[in-house]
């Protein structure tokens, strides 16, 4: 009797039995991974938003052991250094000092620049740059899209009108007269990151900045 050597195919029936399954599984599978990754960013952009207010807090406490008086005295504009008010803690903070993209990407465009120079804001912002390996424009490790100026109503869809490089964040930082971190905003990735002493790390996609005034 002759044998029949030649190899049994999957019938059209089997292949779609296995497309439906693999479907199924897709279907299971697709929203774990998406969470997933979720939390993976907003784990490593809240890594880098600490790594920033410690950065910031030790830029701020040598710019004090300097130059203290550059905390109080009246900028070239006549304004205190230390004017604004910020709400945090469900309560405005006065008196306090801001930093922000826009002295940040100035300082690292021009070293130079003599806008409010001899400011707590300029003295910090250029120190800041320095503890964040970003004074060097030509290799930095952030970059501050165009400087533009931050609002209350700034988040990250808003702030970044075109496809921004992946070194471009947004950093917020208000400071006490005596050179103390209160609040942070920083901004990568489409995420924006909120930390304040004493309260939970807030992390939300596109979410906005603190309000301030001032």
């Amino acid at each position: 009797m002759e044998r029949n050597n030649r190899k049994r195919g999957f019938t059209l029936v089997e292949l779609i039995v296995v497309l439906v399954i693999l479907a199924v599984l897709a279907a299971l599978l697709v929203p774990s991974l998406t969470g997933y990754i979720d939390k993976a960013k907003k784990k490593a952009v809240i890594t880098e938003a600490r790594d920033v207010w410690t950065a910031s807090q030790a830029a701020l406490s040598e710019c004090y052991a300097l130059y203290p008086e550059s905390f109080t005295a009246n900028s070239a504009n006549n304004k205190s250094n230390c004017r604004f008010s910020v709400y945090i803690n469900n309560k405005w903070v006065d008196n306090v000092g801001k930093i922000s993209n826009a002295a940040l990407n100035a300082l690292q465009k021009n070293p130079k620049d003599t806008v409010e120079a001899g400011t707590a804001s300029r003295r910090v912002s250029a120190m800041v740059l320095a503890y964040l390996d970003s004074a060097n424009k030509n290799n930095p490790r952030y970059t501050f899209y165009d400087g533009k100026v931050i609002t209350k109503d700034t988040k990250p869809s808003t702030y970044f009108d075109k496809t921004p490089k992946s070194t471009d964040i947004i950093i917020q930082l208000f400071h006490t007269v005596d050179g103390k971190v209160i609040a942070l905003n920083f901004g990568k990735d489409g995420y924006m990151v909120t930390i304040v002493p004493g309260q939970q790390i807030i992390c939300e996609y596109d979410g906005k900045c603190l309000d301030f005034r001032g």
